[in-house]
């Protein structure tokens, strides 16, 4: 049984996690921590001498892996460990995790090989067409040595660009790309996110770069990572880490709701670990995304689906990523009835000022938010009634960008149908 791994991050050997019966231990190198501007593997694990909190470690580790408990599983049973451990799987996939870390067992020398297959549309296609039909074997068409993981509860992929070809990357090489087929239950949500980061990018919001590609008839939303910096011919890994890993806490309290962090927990963080510009950016640009998330239906936005990123000298909040609208999967004829009172029940991630669904949120919210976020008066309501006065134009524009076949899909149709009750709304809150 391995009961050691090495940490390494920025191709540098900085850490070691020891693991005795279910305790973890986690301690930097001496010399990573006498080095100038020693980046953390987390910002609940700062460089310093000493043991790391075990609880802090395995919680950390647990953000680096799927949240299913049947992907989880079948990861475990395909590399034939005794355990799902966060630690143990790291053991087998911890070598391509999100952002620049990467983990090996203790003693074996990190990859050095590099390497990039080019793959075809068609096994493109197929890796598509195996997570809509099973988004628990999010791995089938990959070998468990290769090490590959990424977090969070949808099936996905990862590949590499370079000169219009798409690559299966392995060894050192980089992924650039993740591929997201979409929520399982809900037919579509690859397009319909595509559009709503596309919205969002329209009203000033940073977020992930994304397309919509076919493949021999599947489509699948791409999404540029973020944590990548291309150098010339290379790409680079940027460290990075979730909301919830920042936060401390576990995948299974990513809500609030469920005893997650509050947006005043993050701001709180933002002010503690970003320098003053930074967290003071960092602060407006949430609570506009938080704006933007009551008024587009988004309902999804946990700690999990928020970063910061990693590097020497320097901490920001990442750019948005995840940003989906569930208003169009709601029953048709309740989204074409363009009345919004029928999406007042829907839940958001956050609440503000103890109110967390779209119809009990209003201009006393914005205003505490304002307060919270130390912005000026009015600047979420003026944000608001901007966003509501040109979205209909804008989905308009992007939806006309897409290919005819995906604007066929029912919840690409309904789209526009959701935004225009949602901009009503805004209109009867905050314009005489």
């Amino acid at each position: 049984m391995i009961n050691s791994l090495d940490v390494y991050l920025y191709d540098e050997h900085v850490a070691t996690i020891k693991r005795q019966g279910d305790n973890l231990t986690l301690r930097y190198l001496q010399h990573y921590i006498y080095s100038s501007q020693p980046v953390p593997i987390s910002v609940q694990l700062p460089v310093v001498a000493g043991a790391a909190s075990g609880t802090t470690t395995r919680r950390f580790l647990e953000n680096l892996l799927p949240d299913r408990p049947d992907v989880r599983t079948k990861w475990a049973t395909d590399a034939k460990l005794t355990s799902d451990s966060a630690f143990d799987l790291l053991t087998v996939y911890g070598a391509d995790v999100a952002g620049a870390l990467e983990f090996y067992p203790t003693g074996t020398a990190p990859r050095t090989a590099s390497d990039l297959s080019p793959i075809t549309d068609d096994a493109i296609a197929a890796r598509i067409r195996q997570i809509r039909a099973d988004d628990s074997d999010w791995l089938q068409q990959r070998t468990v040595e290769e090490g590959f993981s990424l977090g969070g509860a949808q099936g996905k992929f990862a590949l590499a660009h370079r000169d219009g070809q798409w690559y299966e990357p392995s060894g050192q090489h980089p992924s650039t790309h993740i591929f997201k087929p979409g929520v399982h239950t809900l037919p579509g949500s690859d397009v319909t996110e595509h559009i709503t980061l596309q919205v969002a990018r329209q009203f000033g919001l940073t977020v992930a770069s994304t397309e919509v590609g076919v493949f021999e008839g599947e489509h699948v939303l791409i999404v540029e990572r973020f944590d990548r910096l291309q150098d010339g011919d290379r790409y680079l890994r940027i460290h990075q880490e979730d909301l919830a890993q920042a936060t401390g806490v576990s995948f299974l309290n990513k809500y609030e709701r469920d005893g997650g962090p509050s947006y005043r927990d993050l701001f709180t963080l933002f002010d503690r670990e970003l320098d003053p510009g930074n967290a003071r950016a960092a602060k407006r640009r949430f609570a506009e995304c938080l704006v933007f998330s009551w008024i587009i239906g988004h309902n999804d936005g946990h700690t999990k689906n928020y970063s910061l990123s990693h590097l020497p000298g320097a901490t920001v909040l990442s750019p948005f990523y995840d940003l989906n609208s569930s208003l169009p999967f709601e029953f048709p004829s309740t989204v074409r009835a363009a009345d919004y009172r029928a999406f007042d029940g829907v839940k958001l991630a956050f609440s503000i000022a103890g109110s967390a669904t779209i119809g009990s949120i209003g201009p006393d919210s914005f205003r505490v938010l304002e307060r919270d976020a130390k912005l000026h008066d009015d600047h979420l309501a003026n944000f608001a009634v901007t966003v509501a006065a040109n979205l209909q134009p804008v989905v308009s524009d992007i939806m006309g960008s897409l290919p005819d076949q995906l604007q066929q899909i029912e919840a690409v149709k309904l789209y526009p149908f959701a935004t225009y009750s949602q901009t009503l709304r805004v209109r009867d809150l905050f314009l005489p």
